[in-house]
């Protein structure tokens, strides 16, 4: 899978589910919402939570894996 881009989670995991997420994109197509104010932040995590196009865990690896598992 390319381009990915991981990040560490604005929230710590509050809205998101985990700490780290990982997106498939680059870098400067991550969606601006996934880290916004708390109200935009945590709709944009409630309706994205599912999504093929993000992976969420509590390290890098964890993250990368669940987006990768989430594609097959």
């Amino acid at each position: 899978m390319y381009p990915v881009t991981i990040i560490k989670t604005r929230y710590g995991g509050a809205y998101e589910g985990g700490q780290w997420a990982a997106f498939n994109c680059y870098p400067e197509a991550i969606p601006w919402q996934a880290t916004d104010d708390d109200n935009t932040c945590s709709q944009w995590w409630f309706d994205t939570r599912n999504s093929a196009s993000v992976g969420i865990g509590s390290n890098a690896t964890e993250a990368y894996e669940d987006l990768i598992a989430r594609n097959r």
